[in-house]
């Protein structure tokens, strides 16, 4: 018999009883490399440990990446990135009224948005179908439209 390598029982276990994945969604202001400043995570440090995963989403769905905790301490994370998605030009075509209005999905806390599209302003958040947003397009391009046209 040889003496190969083999794992030992102890150092086998599903992987959610050994590290916990985290979702967050940053504004759109925040950065991919901000994700990579230690103080960055300081107000959520406690709750993190080695080998804890990060799926980073930014609210206006440009990009989107997983980080990988490599080290905890009272204020800060250091993590590495493992992956990153530029989904810029990803998007089906929304439907839109006129050239200043448009149903988009703005992330898992705004969820599907009436936005300008002239400025990036949202006027209506929160609606939880796509078809509760193009409801309330309809409605808003009602609202702004010419009277005796």
């Amino acid at each position: 018999m040889t003496d190969t390598p083999a794992l030992l029982q102890r150092r086998f276990a599903l992987a959610e009883h050994m590290r916990a994945i985290y979702f967050v969604t940053v504004e759109e202001s925040i950065k991919p490399e901000d994700m990579l400043r230690p103080d960055f995570w300081r107000h959520v440090a406690s709750q993190l440990k080695p080998y804890d995963l990060i799926e980073v989403a930014v609210d206006s769905c440009e990009w989107r990446m997983e980080l990988l905790v490599c080290d905890v301490w009272h204020c800060g994370v250091r993590a590495v990135e493992l992956s990153r998605f530029d989904m810029t030009g990803q998007e089906e075509e929304d439907q839109s009224v006129g050239d200043d209005l448009r149903v988009k999905w703005r992330g898992p806390v705004n969820k599907w948005c009436v936005v300008r599209t002239s400025d990036g302003v949202i006027l209506r958040a929160g609606l939880e179908t796509k078809n509760v947003a193009l409801e309330n397009l309809s409605a808003l391009a009602i609202e702004r439209a010419p009277i005796g046209n």
